[in-house]
């Protein structure tokens, strides 16, 4: 694989895997502290909020970067193997699910943010669209860090 390209696609992975981790962590946080200190759910979710928006920026970005470099290497890579269709299936999925949560869940739930405190119908939706979110991310996740387990693995030759 030439190096350029493994490079920005371990890079695109990296942020898709260790970014979510990270701000996981620190909505997590955000949010027991806020229940810890007494403050209403709509609260919460108006601090927490912009760092995923922010962040989904971020890894649809990366989504596409993985895109380019896996169909990059599709088309200069000489050898592929069985792991190495795995790998390009493991990062597709895991690219159209940071599509999907980016452009489809996110981006709908920065629009609700003016109104999520006044408005009981738009609170309700942005608490589906942030459940909804939980899996599609972690299914991201762990399709991600599946494909960078599958970097490097060479064609044997008898």
């Amino acid at each position: 694989m030439n190096k350029f390209v493994e490079t920005v696609r371990l890079l695109a992975l990296s942020i898709i895997f260790g970014g979510s981790i990270a701000i996981v962590f620190v909505v997590v946080n955000i949010a027991k502290e806020g229940h810890a200190a007494g403050l209403d759910k709509a609260t919460i979710g108006m601090a927490n909020a912009p760092l995923f928006i922010h962040f989904s920026k971020l890894a649809l970005g990366a989504a596409i970067a993985l895109i380019v470099s896996e169909v990059a290497d599709f088309f200069t890579n000489p050898e592929k193997s069985k792991c190495t269709f795995a790998r390009y299936a493991t990062s597709a999925a895991s690219a159209i699910l940071v599509l999907v949560f980016a452009l489809g869940l996110t981006a709908p739930m920065a629009e609700m943010l003016p109104q999520l405190k006044s408005d009981a119908e738009v609170g309700a939706k942005f608490d589906k669209l942030h459940h909804i979110s939980q899996p599609v991310l972690g299914t991201a996740m762990a399709l991600a860090i599946a494909s960078i387990a599958m970097s490097g693995r060479k064609k044997k030759t008898a």
